[in-house]
């Protein structure tokens, strides 16, 4: 019986650890059914985390070299450009001579001949053949009004012209038969066939006809008179250029109507310049006619100006007297122009002999006043800085009163970046600065440019330094 149970005990109890075994085994079934999901996407996760880091190394990587392939170029092309060779300067050469004290003053640039051009004659415009900025030449048509009413004016005196000629034709043979008639009784005088009272009817006609010929004559006279009027305004129906010059302004367009007097165009004759300034009084000591002096523009190169003519009026307020000079070009100046602002140098005292130098070659380094000397050496041509002591101004150049001597060369163009012993190279006022061969042609820089962009666009992230063209993939991953 005590076997019995306790076979009994042990078979309940491998029963009950089977039980709980199987409850255990699906507790740890149904947990790793509930985990899985987010075990499998971390995994995932740090797999896509992995392959995004070796992506993002391998582009820093390719964009590391192409960055240095592209420092090297364009290192190479500034070592090209370092060694373009030696800078290209203008000098001027210091002087020794007569020159005299000036002081500064503004004057403006006028033109002699400038004015409105006017229409001679009323009527609609047909066609403006001008515009703004044109040059024309005199005798050019400006404007063509419609002329078809001045043609019809024109036959209608023609007409007129021709009755009134007729007319006189007419009154002619009249008093012709007139006077024949009273000569055939003047014949019969002494017969008993004359009669008085007749001949002295025949006498009041011929008398009548005379004065109808005199009349007669006297309206073809003004017939003429308004057929050549109406010639004059026909012809006028075409604005001709009274001179040579630019048009400035236009005032007119097509089917306009204008009247007589009415303004069309402004020309300025860009030939007739002169500029004026108000002196003051106690500076016309050293002008007189023909006295050549300095005239610098506010833009542009200076030129020479003469006087033409001092107006004896002044100006009670401002002490000064208006003075007009008349301007030498020696080519045609473009950057002059009407109503521009100028700076004359008048001479204010006794002349001097003085060493002078161009007033741009003088800079300024470390608070002091120095030149660059163009020096002949071993190496060739080179900017010499020198430091220089200055005098009073005469026009343009400024005295020296000790660093130069006469007859050196000095730079007055390219000198605000030379530095002291650097290789130059004398050039001419104008010549064109060249390009180097390391930039090639323009036509294929621009090909190559376009290429290059065209490349750009269609290359993978990384190449040709687009790291900013990354996926939509790779920019939420982080990369």
């Amino acid at each position: 019986m005590k076997t019995w149970k306790n076979k009994s005990y042990c078979r309940f109890s491998m029963t009950k650890l089977l039980v709980n075994m199987f409850y255990f085994s699906g507790a740890f079934i149904i947990v790793t059914l509930l985990f899985m999901p987010i075990l499998l996407s971390s995994v995932k996760a740090q797999k896509l985390d992995q392959e995004a880091v070796t992506k993002r190394d391998s582009i820093k990587n390719k964009s590391i070299i192409s960055r240095n392939r592209k420092i090297k170029f364009n290192k190479g092309k500034r070592g090209k450009r370092g060694r373009r060779g030696p800078a290209k300067v203008i000098v001027d050469q210091v002087t020794e001579g007569t020159a005299v004290e000036t002081v500064q003053v503004y004057g403006r640039v006028i033109a002699q001949q400038k004015g409105i051009i006017a229409a001679r004659t009323r009527g609609a415009i047909e066609a403006v053949e001008v515009r703004v900025g044109d040059r024309v030449k005199k005798g050019d048509i400006i404007v063509k009004l419609i002329s078809s009413a001045l043609i019809a004016e024109r036959d209608l005196k023609s007409a007129e012209l021709k009755e009134f000629t007729a007319k006189i034709r007419t009154v002619g043979v009249q008093l012709a038969l007139a006077k024949q008639e009273l000569k055939r009784l003047q014949r019969l005088r002494k017969s008993s066939a004359f009669s008085l009272a007749r001949y002295q009817d025949k006498l009041r006609d011929v008398e009548s006809s005379q004065s109808a010929l005199i009349e007669a004559k006297a309206k073809r006279e003004q017939a003429k008179a308004r057929l050549r009027l109406a010639n004059i305004n026909l012809t006028n129906a075409k604005i001709f250029a009274p001179f040579n010059g630019v048009i400035i302004s236009r005032a007119v367009e097509v089917g306009d109507y204008v009247n007589l007097g009415a303004p069309v165009v402004t020309i300025l004759n860009e030939n007739s310049f002169e500029v004026e300034a108000e002196v003051p009084a106690n500076r016309l000591g050293g002008l007189n006619n023909g006295k050549v002096i300095d005239v610098k523009p506010e833009f542009g190169r200076s030129f020479k100006a003469s006087v033409r003519a001092i107006v004896p009026q002044e100006n009670a307020l401002s002490r000064t007297r208006i003075v007009r000079f008349l301007p030498d070009f020696n080519k045609p100046n473009l950057t002059i122009a009407s109503n521009q602002s100028v700076v004359l140098y008048i001479p204010s005292g006794a002349s001097k002999k003085a060493l002078t130098v161009h007033k741009d070659a003088i800079t300024q380094r470390r608070g002091k006043r120095v030149v660059f000397v163009a020096k002949e050496t071993r190496g060739g041509l080179r900017a010499e800085m020198r430091p220089v002591k200055l005098g009073e101004a005469f026009g343009l150049r400024f005295e020296v009163l000790k660093g130069l001597r006469s007859g050196e060369q000095v730079v007055i163009r390219g000198n605000e970046r030379l530095r002291p012993r650097q290789k130059i190279k004398i050039t001419e006022p104008g010549e064109r600065r060249k390009l180097g061969k390391w930039r090639g042609k323009r036509s294929e820089a621009k090909k190559g440019r376009g290429e290059r962009q065209k490349r750009k666009k269609n290359s993978k992230p990384g190449e040709y330094g687009n790291n900013h063209r990354a996926t939509k993939k790779e920019s939420r991953d982080g990369i």
